[in-house]
């Protein structure tokens, strides 16, 4: 991290959250807040809140919310670092007056390899344009000169170290390249990583080249060459083309497809919400980047064994991070890239229009490999039919497969019923006895949580009630992590004498699904009620603590009576009695 606690504290005092998300939306104050019509998922009434208090924003509609680093984050689309300096520009704030020797030593070494990549992507392009086989492949493949340029395609010449004496005579040094993962150090010296292969720049959301990946001209192996792992490229946290979706206003979904040619074809036809998952399994960093830019995903890998295989993963991962997801179940033995060439737009988009859900892939797959008129062939599928919808909880989507699939299969409505039944019983058996328990404490868990949420937000809002709460109870006293980690935040503040808001926060909560969750707890509202509550809050907050603490020292106490050790048992039954004492 380039940047102090200090000076990320300064970059959002002097950023104020009102103003800032004024510039992009229309604000209307109703109460204490602000509100307007949420710009990161479509609404017509407004939901989206914004608190100067608390210094935070929070979506009614979509539950998006967090400070002014966050929002800068999404509306811009840019990453952590990234919106600091947007943000520390804006407010005119000098960011590297207090860096230290190593922080800038870092950023001069990212920086340079981003320029040692810019220079070879344009070595790459102009060695392209000049050489007349590399031209005629892209011609062959469909691609003309506007969106070679677009792209930035090049050409690595068929030399061992063409790329590396231009580099260096353009002041890089080999150590520096070879990090940038573009030659490679052997015995007798260093070699193009590179050569004689078409080469498709992968770009970051900044527009700098991070990465390469180079086709060969010809069927020789290895096909397709990547750049490693290098202090500016993490393969699973990289998508090729995302940057080029920035740059599409009205964005409704985004269609995921294996490689680099998929996506340029696709481009050319006009189908421009395309990326690709740069050849490697589909990962949880990829889908949480493609969610900055919608929910509604389309997956149109190839038609092959392994395509297939990755699309399940890939979509059982964009489902995880809450996606909608669809597949584009394309013709057998075809790619993206060779179907639109063959086929056409408009035969394109026609699958788009009929992709399929999750469920309905799976049933696809298990179908098609079963004849209805092999015995075998109807019980497996219908069995796996069964367990593919043992995950569906809606009753008609459920009735109307097995309607559909009853008939086809010749197994009777009623025997896949059964199989359903049965699957779900083992489920239920195994988890009946902590469905009861979560029930049963439900109530009272709610009622604990509301109080900790409205002890947290009086603190944020009431800066002299949280040096007094904080004087009466402890950060261990809260029962949820997360809430406990901001209890903590809090009372430090509040020992540094330092501004208590929710924006301040934020920054100190590293993971994105931390921060949103305490962007939730950060909505709660408060009231002048809750005021003439807050020693009751207190209290339950005491109450739940001790209890906590009861039944931790009473398992205890029971495993050294168990082990017949009564001395160390007696002296606990001392510590659970004092503890009732105090609870009374």
């Amino acid at each position: 991290m380039y940047f102090s606690e200090e000076k990320i504290s300064e970059i959002i005092e002097k950023n104020d959250i009102v103003d800032l998300i004024s510039q992009y939306l229309s604000l209307n104050k109703r109460g204490k807040n602000f509100w307007g019509l949420c710009p990161f998922h479509t609404e017509k009434t407004p939901s989206f809140s914004v608190s100067g208090e608390k210094q935070m924003f929070y979506c009614f509609g979509c539950g998006t919310g967090g400070n002014v680093i966050t929002f800068i984050q999404k509306i811009e689309r840019l990453n952590y670092v990234e919106a600091l300096y947007f943000l520390a520009k804006k407010a005119r704030i000098s960011i590297d007056e207090r860096a230290n020797k190593k922080d800038l030593e870092n950023v001069k070494k990212r920086e340079l390899l981003f320029n040692i990549n810019g220079t070879a992507a344009r070595f790459f392009y102009n060695n392209l344009i000049a050489n007349s086989k590399a031209m005629d492949y892209l011609s062959k493949r469909g691609l003309n000169k506007e969106i070679i340029r677009k792209f930035g395609i090049g050409y690595s010449l068929d030399s061992w170290d063409k790329l590396n004496t231009y580099l260096n005579s353009k002041g890089f040094d080999n150590n520096l390249i070879e990090n940038a993962g573009l030659i490679v150090k052997k015995e007798k010296g260093y070699y193009d990583r590179f050569r004689g292969r078409v080469m498709f720049p992968i770009i970051n959301l900044g527009g700098k080249v991070i990465a390469f990946g180079g086709r060969v001209l010809d069927d020789s192996k290895p096909k397709y060459l990547n750049s490693p792992e290098t202090p500016i490229y993490n393969k699973s946290g990289s998508i090729y083309a995302l940057n080029m979706i920035k740059e599409i206003s009205a964005l409704q979904n985004i269609i995921i497809v294996e490689g680099y040619m998929d996506v340029i074809s696709l481009y050319q036809f006009g189908i421009k919400n395309v990326v690709a998952s740069l050849g490697t399994a589909f990962t949880e960093q990829q889908a949480k980047l493609l969610k900055r830019y919608t929910n509604d995903i389309i997956i149109a890998y190839d038609s092959d064994t392994a395509g297939q295989s990755a699309t399940i993963k890939g979509l059982s991962i964009l489902q995880k991070e809450g996606c909608r997801v669809k597949v584009i179940n394309l013709p057998k033995g075809m790619d993206p890239d060779d179907f639109i060439r063959k086929e056409g737009v408009e035969s394109f988009n026609n699958y788009i229009n009929n992709s399929l859900s999750l469920v309905e892939y799976r049933i696809y797959n298990s179908r098609k490999n079963s004849d209805p008129k092999i015995l075998e062939h109807r019980i497996r599928f219908s069995k796996n039919l069964a367990m593919i919808l043992s995950t569906l909880k809606s009753p008609i989507e459920i009735d109307a497969y097995i309607k559909k699939y009853s008939k086809e299969m010749q197994i009777s409505e009623e025997a896949i019923y059964g199989e359903l039944k049965k699957i779900r019983s083992k489920h239920i058996s195994g988890n009946n006895r902590h469905n009861i328990i979560s029930k049963f404490n439900e109530k009272e868990i709610n009622g604990q949580l509301i109080a900790e949420k409205k002890v947290l937000n009086i603190c944020v809002l009431y800066k002299d009630k949280a040096e007094k709460i904080f004087s009466i109870i402890n950060e261990d006293d809260f029962s949820l992590p997360l809430h406990e980690k901001i209890a903590t935040i809090i009372n430090l503040k509040i020992k540094e004498g330092k501004t208590i808001s929710a924006g301040e926060i934020l920054i100190h909560l590293t993971d994105e699904e931390e921060r949103q969750k305490a962007s939730e707890v950060f909505k709660t509202d408060i009231t002048g009620k809750d005021i003439e509550l807050l020693d009751s809050y207190i209290d339950k907050l005491h109450s739940h603590s001790l209890e906590n603490k009861i039944k931790k020292l009473t398992d205890r106490m029971n495993e050294y009576y168990r082990l017949e050790e009564k001395e160390k048992a007696n002296e606990i039954f001392k510590e659970i009695l004092d503890l009732q004492k105090r609870k009374k």
